[in-house]
């Protein structure tokens, strides 16, 4: 398969805008933020996954724990594309005219689903990673995620002038909804819990969890500092998060762990100058990938890359 040399990058968000009602009355959920602590010094090692042009961006690990799969643009679209941990470089596993976004593994990791737009039309699409033809799974409006033990499918549909919050069948069929999702925003990094019995998401700034059975989203304690995507540490202590809390000017995206237990204070894992967003983490714990940009004085956007931490602890 050949590989295309991407350029540099368009800068389209990869979460999709839906209108929908304003809901109140959110409640706290359980994580909560009363202080902030710093974790201890720690041997931690950084590895650098991708050297392209541009901006690649929102990692995702396979369940083997053996690739990462990510998105860059080529000719001005959005592409998935997979690189190797044992080495190699990376390939693209989309090549078509359309921008793709958010890409999850399935639980064998054999394969990848995708949010993808054609012709005005957004779904979420599945394609073997070791090639072949993509079929299409649902219409969504935001990019979804497969549950752990790879029966269920989590993805936004809009219905009568509302997003909905749905799971089906990990084909697709069956459809049911969870909750009407709240506010007027961007959805985005919808995820699974690690014991597929809640779901987390981004609505605009802010984090929302809900249990699979139904019922009100409810925000997660995370402050008001903007979020750049989190993920579920795997023993379901809490949520990685990509916040720029605590800082000034540019803003600078650390990684913060939020803790589940209520009365438990957030630590920062990461700090200086470099931001990290999009976290993703082995079902190990052993490695978390992000996407490392470095954010120049003036705030413009910078190219960025996807690096791995071993080593980190939270």
């Amino acid at each position: 398969m050949s590989q295309a040399t991407p350029p540099h990058r368009s800068r389209v968000p990869w979460a999709l805008a839906v209108t929908v009602g304003l809901c109140s009355g959110l409640v706290g959920y359980v994580i909560h933020a009363a202080r902030v602590n710093r974790i201890p010094k720690q041997v931690v090692q950084v590895e650098r996954l991708t050297d392209m042009p541009g901006r690649e961006e929102t990692p995702a690990i396979s369940p083997d724990g053996k690739a990462v799969a990510f998105v860059a643009a080529v000719g001005g679209k959005r592409q998935i594309w997979v690189i190797q941990l044992a080495g190699g470089p990376p390939r693209a596993i989309t090549k078509d005219d359309a921008d793709h976004y958010g890409p999850r593994w399935s639980a064998d990791s054999n394969s990848l689903i995708y949010l993808a737009s054609y012709l005005g039309s957004n779904a979420i699409w599945e394609i073997p990673v070791a090639g072949g033809m993509a079929r299409m799974l649902v219409d969504a409006v935001a990019p979804g995620d497969l549950s752990h033990d790879g029966k269920s499918l989590a993805f936004f549909r809009l219905r009568d002038g509302s997003a909905e919050l749905t799971i089906a069948a990990r084909d697709g069929s069956n459809p049911h909804t969870v909750t009407k999702a709240p506010g007027v925003g961007i959805y985005s990094n919808l995820r699974w819990d690690p014991g597929d019995k809640k779901l987390a998401y981004q609505e605009g700034r802010n984090l929302l969890v809900t249990g699979i059975s139904g019922g009100e989203s409810v925000r997660a304690a995370v402050g008001d500092a903007p979020v750049a995507g989190f993920a579920w540490a795997p023993d379901n202590a809490g949520l990685i998060v990509s916040s720029s809390r605590d800082t000034s000017g540019p803003l600078v995206y650390n990684l913060w762990l939020i803790p589940r237990k209520e009365g438990s204070s957030p630590s920062q894992l990461t700090f200086g100058e470099l931001s990290y967003a999009t976290p993703d983490i082995s079902r190990s714990g052993g490695g978390l990938v992000v996407s490392r940009t470095f954010v120049p004085p003036s705030g413009s956007m910078a190219e960025a890359d996807i690096v791995m931490f071993t080593g980190l602890k939270w």
